[in-house]
């Protein structure tokens, strides 16, 4: 034993009573242990990623690569090394029986072993959990995700054994006799303590989100998460507190992944009077041919319409043949239009859409992305889009729907007036 042999070294420190002899022989032992440790971790973790982390095998297996990169695999490994290493060198380099430090040592000991073998099943469930945990045919995510959560109750059930020194049995019985009363008076931080883990597995949310919960009012910035709640600064600065277990068993929006594309929507509809919709007659299409916009769209379907219309047209009824509608030109116009302004995003979808009429019209939706998330530019730049277009639709004989108000009442009354007419 090293700690022996350094005590006889030790032994001509004459002005050193035994017990500070003894205790300094130990201590150094024990420091010898721990670089030795420390030591073969290293060369493990060396050689591991010169075999598995090397060129070759990303490009011979470059998904596995990722995989073992992802979840730490290789310094696992070498983590569970040192303590293979710890068990097999624990009789040469520290004290037996007896000795002053041996009983914190041997438990010190015992508890990073167990640590290391939970981090190397840790992290092969997280390779797993990357090559077939996001499988849309199978699933697996929540099994692995439950399996790790497996290891570290197991890996706490023996190291809780190891600080007391009893068998793990005596632990789980005791545990479970506490069990009712602990879930009764501990509820809420269980709950949230169980969400706060699922919410950081899984990534769901994180200090600076954004998110929006309208069950609970929430609509800001989280600015902190604690064990049961999360703590949400509103738009309005005033601040609220979500139970952590709502945020999992309730759904929310979380718009990080907006902000992080760079990106922002645009989404709503103008509804369109339909009394106001027609073909176009020749004062309205010579009128929209000088819209540089769609000078050539108008070119282009003036060309395809008179050539069906040639072929199997009939001009004794406007209904025989296909002809431009007010309504369709619009709509190519509005796109045209958005395809035009740098300040929208046109690497993401953009479109000009008709949805279901409704009683208050036909909705002509314009969905659309801008180049920016910042919120006052996106809502000038959502303003201006709405501002023209609303602005130009009487170009097009065209017309929103708006319900009749006092004002439009009483200018149709003066009207009637002063036409001669009475009231019937």
């Amino acid at each position: 034993m090293l700690a022996e042999l350094l005590e006889k070294a030790m032994a001509s420190l004459t002005f050193l009573s035994d017990k500070i002899r003894t205790l300094a022989a130990e201590f150094f032992s024990l420091l010898f242990f721990a670089l030795a440790i420390y030591l073969c971790a290293k060369i493990v973790k060396w050689l591991v990623h010169l075999l598995l982390g090397s060129s070759f095998m990303e490009k011979k297996f470059p998904r596995m690569s990722k995989a073992l990169k992802h979840a730490r695999l290789l310094g696992a490994v070498g983590y569970m090394a040192s303590a293979v290493a710890a068990i097999h060198l624990y009789p040469v380099f520290v004290p037996g029986e007896g000795a002053l430090l041996a009983t914190l040592v041997s438990r010190a000991v015992g508890m990073y072993v167990v640590i290391c073998f939970m981090f190397l099943f840790v992290s092969a469930l997280d390779v797993l959990d990357y090559l077939y945990g996001r499988n849309p045919n199978v699933p697996l995510r929540g099994v692995f995700q439950a399996g790790k959560i497996v290891v570290y109750l197991l890996a706490a059930l023996v190291i809780v054994s190891i600080l007391i020194s009893k068998n793990p049995m005596y632990v789980i019985t005791g545990l479970s006799a506490a069990a009712a009363v602990f879930m009764l008076i501990f509820k809420d931080p269980i709950l949230g303590f169980a969400a706060g883990i699922q919410l950081a597995s899984n990534r769901l949310l994180k200090i600076g989100d954004w998110i929006t919960m309208a069950s609970h009012g929430a609509d800001g910035t989280v600015i902190d998460i604690t064990l049961t709640t999360v703590r949400v600064q509103n738009f309005d600065n005033t601040i609220i507190n979500v139970p952590a277990y709502d945020l999992v068993s309730q759904p929310f929006q979380n718009w990080s992944g907006m902000v992080q594309s760079g990106a922002r929507r645009i989404k709503r509809a103008i509804n369109i009077d339909v009394e106001t919709i027609k073909f176009l007659d020749r004062p309205l299409l010579e009128r929209l041919l000088k819209i540089q916009l769609i000078s050539n769209y108008l070119q282009q379907k003036l060309t395809e319409v008179s050539t069906f219309n040639e072929k199997y047209g009939d001009k004794e009824s406007i209904l025989n043949g296909r002809h431009l509608t007010n309504v369709g030109t619009f709509r190519a116009y509005a796109l045209a239009y958005l395809k035009s302004l740098p300040t929208i995003d046109h690497s993401q979808t953009c479109m000009v859409r008709q949805l279901d009429p409704t009683t208050a019209g036909l909705p002509l939706e314009i969905y659309c992305f801008t180049a920016t998330t910042e919120w006052g530019t996106y809502e000038n730049i959502q303003s201006d889009v709405f501002d023209h277009l609303y602005s130009v639709m009487p170009e097009f004989d065209l017309y929103p729907f708006q319900q009749p108000a006092g004002r439009n009442v009483t200018q149709a009354a003066a009207e009637f007036a002063q036409g001669g007419q009475r009231w019937p």
